[in-house]
């Protein structure tokens, strides 16, 4: 099992040109793409090791092949781009160098980050929405679509694949875009220890180990991140955990163990800012934050074992996966609010338990190739609420701790889904892939708290979705001498993809009756892109051009007392423009550059109810507003240097953004930004490393993220100033 995905970006290229040529892996099988848990494989036929027109080859999950033949926008960010002169704290790090890819950084460990490809995504509020998470084969997305990026373990991490586009939304539900951390153990395990601190009262302290022979591999890895917050009441702790350990009795043959941990103990939430606060003090903490003690709790073990077989005539694979996910959250909600008959209250206890299984068989002829398989998960949740305070017998009310149940109900979620795909090879320069999945899904809630004035919210929903893709990409190459010699590719490609409604928006009716919201359907996709990427003179690029039309999008309804609904929106529409350049020049000096343009536009009128203290009124949103959350243009440039042996380096970072609207009817919007960033690293005899860098050099105040539609005008969610990190370290060698 492999995943066929990768992108010659300069700085996370694994191969070297030698003799004009590309010094690179030789596949003898076809890869598969994502053949794991939530994953649809993608099989292409390798390349002959003769043909010199390939672009850089990549490891990926296990395999190598070249990029040349894959007819989609993707990426891949490895090595040095992951772990050197950088915190390894979160996704914000590697993905800004991914074109298509955009990462608002709320700096607030209690909600995550908000992370977005082409637009998908833009709109959560808490996680990622809109994109499929994969850590070592483990979905980080929870059957109903919703993620969360806070359980990549980027200090064990080899590599991190992400897939953009068309073919991306073959993956099922919410895949706007799907992101995969991957350990690599055919690699040098990296064993030694790590720490860094910065100038915030952050620091992080990191071990790893490895070893392992031609049979039996293993990986150890773990880290603990402390840090009192740039923003009063946002203070953070977080111990991660990983293990992957691999048995190959046989050449071709695999056992892979992966379990990882995630335990976060009361995370202090800052909450977003209203304008007016924000320009008064750009690090202040909302007071309903300081009133109501906002934090949150997260505890989350995984565990997945796969077994793979892969011959020259095709392969098959099994594989399981069991999440144990708790949370524990305390919200901002006025007691009356909190005290109405219909209210959740104010302290969400959810646990959830998910369980995975997925087999699947390939065929591998000549110059064609088919891969079937099916993939069965279940979600159990069981939700409970409380409120936010509690009245002493003086009459004081205490806030910030667990009162009165509000809110008690068992969910379900149960999917059953298959999928084919299929590839061929034509005159050596073109390959047409294409791919259908059938996926039925079953929501159930039982509510257990029924009272007066609210009352059974139980329901159930079963949903019968398909995906559709269909891509081909030729492969070019010309020139004379080698420093004129360039090779590289043009691809196309077209999908249809879906996405439903989480549980959480499912739970509640619009018109406040009593119910599961049956009236919402699933959104729907329709994408397709042009592409280029090529290499000439020791320097690469790519340029990818898509249009993404959405119908029946998800968007908030109405709030009031902790109790939110959901409704469908009328059609939109993404136009978007992705580049990125990267190269090397003068012998020490390399650059990278990323450009994102993407106008996301409502293209039909559509309304919804919204709820002003006990004022009800209906929000009609005209065509042709910008959807909220998306910037129109934003980027990522580095200069680096590097001394001829690698013993010292120094890079400026550049990220820019412009404007984004917060809400559907575009009444304000986050100022654009541009912010610079140094770092320098260096590497001494004996393994010791070390690299000091400056976040934010010229102390700008700028919004890392915007809460989308906050139905109290806290819209921003600002970023920290200037930050000074030092980090030490040792590798064994």
């Amino acid at each position: 099992m492999a995943v066929a995905i990768g992108a010659g970006m300069r700085s996370y290229r694994v191969t070297q040109i030698q003799d004009g040529t590309l010094d690179r892996f030789s596949p003898t099988h076809l890869t598969l793409m994502l053949a794991s848990v939530s994953g649809l494989p993608l099989s292409l036929q390798a390349q002959s090791v003769d043909d010199a027109a390939t672009l850089d080859t990549v490891r990926v999950l296990g395999e190598t092949r070249p990029l040349s033949a894959f007819p989609g926008a993707v990426t891949v960010v490895e090595g040095e781009a992951l772990h050197r002169g950088q915190q390894q704290v979160s996704l914000a790090e590697p993905l800004a160098r991914v074109p298509g890819i955009a990462v608002l950084d709320r700096h607030n460990y209690a909600q995550d980050l908000q992370i977005q490809s082409r637009g998908f995504g833009a709109r959560s509020t808490f996680g990622v929405r809109g994109l499929r998470l994969l850590v070592d084969g483990i979905p980080a997305t929870a059957a109903d679509g919703q993620g969360q990026a806070a359980t990549f373990p980027l200090g064990s991490l080899d590599r991190i694949e992400i897939l953009r586009g068309p073919l991306a939304l073959q993956y099922g539900n919410a895949a706007g875009g799907v992101i995969v951390g991957h350990t690599d153990l055919s690699l040098d395990p990296r064993t030694g220890v790590e720490a860094w601190m910065d100038d915030n009262d952050s620091w992080r302290l990191a071990a790893r180990a490895g070893g392992g022979d031609q049979t039996l591999r293993w990986r150890v890895g773990g880290s603990r991140f402390d840090s009192d917050g740039y923003r009063p009441h946002s203070a953070a702790e977080r111990m991660q955990g990983e293990v992957v350990a691999e048995w190959m009795p046989r050449t071709d043959q695999r056992l892979r163990l992966v379990a990882n941990s995630l335990v976060q103990p009361w995370t202090e939430d800052p909450l977003g800012l209203t304008r007016e606060d924000w320009e008064l003090d750009p690090h202040a903490t909302a007071p309903a934050a300081l009133l109501f003690n906002t934090r949150k709790k997260i505890d989350n073990h995984q565990f997945g074992l796969r077994w793979e077989r892969d011959t020259t005539a095709g392969g098959s694979w099994v594989g399981g996966h069991a999440i144990d996910r708790d949370i524990v959250q305390f919200l901002a909600i006025p007691e009356g609010a909190q005290q109405a008959p219909g209210s959740g209250g104010g302290v969400i206890d959810v646990a959830r338990r998910s369980y995975g299984f997925d087999a699947g068989h390939r065929w591998r002829w000549q110059a064609t190739s088919l891969a079937v398989g099916v993939e069965v998960s279940r979600l159990d949740e069981a939700r409970e609420g409380y409120e936010n305070f509690v009245v002493a017998p003086d009459g004081e009310v205490v806030r910030g701790v667990r009162g009165r149940p509000r809110r008690d109900e068992d969910n379900r979620i149960e999917t059953r889904e298959v999928y084919a795909i299929a590839d061929r090879r034509f005159a050596g320069d073109w390959t047409v892939l294409g791919g259908a999945r059938l996926a039925w899904m079953d929501f159930v809630s039982v509510d257990h708290y029924v009272a007066p004035g609210n009352g059974d919210d139980s329901g159930r929903l079963d949903y019968r979705e398909h995906a559709l893709s269909l891509g081909a990409s030729r492969a070019f190459a010309g020139g004379g001498s080698d420093d004129e010699t360039f090779n590289g590719e043009v691809f196309a490609s077209f999908g249809r993809g879906f996405e439903t409604p989480t549980v959480t928006e499912l739970a509640y009716r619009p018109d406040g009756s009593a119910g599961f919201n049956t009236a919402l359907v699933p959104a729907r996709y329709h994408s397709g892109e042009l592409g280029l990427r090529w290499r000439v003179a020791g320097h690469e690029a790519t340029a990818t051009a898509y249009r993404v039309e959405g119908e029946d999008e998800i968007v908030p309804a109405q709030s009031q007392g902790g109790r939110a609904s959901f409704a469908n929106a009328g059609r939109t529409r993404r136009n978007g423009v992705e580049l990125s350049l990267a190269g090397d020049f003068g012998g020490h000096w390399s650059y990278a550059l990323v450009g994102n343009w993407v106008d996301a536009r409502f293209i039909r009128d559509f309304s919804y109810a919204i709820v002003r203290g006990t004022d009800a009124e209906t929000r009609t949103v005209p065509a042709g507003n910008r959807v909220p959350g998306i910037a129109r243009a934003s980027g990522f440039g580095e200069l680096a240097w590097r001394r001829a042996d690698d013993r010292l380096g120094a890079a400026m970072e550049a990220h820019v953004a412009a404007a984004v609207p917060v809400d559907d009817l575009n009444s304000d919007s986050a100022p654009g930004q541009a912010r610079l960033a140094l770092r320098f690293d260096w590497q001494a005899s004996g393994g010791w490393h070390g690299f000091a860098r400056i976040d934010n050099l010229f102390d700008r105040d700028y919004i890392g993220s915007v809460i989308v539609n906050e139905g109290n005008g806290r819209f921003f969610e600002p970023g920290p100033g200037r930050t000074f990190t030092l980090g030490l370290g040792w590798q064994m060698h």
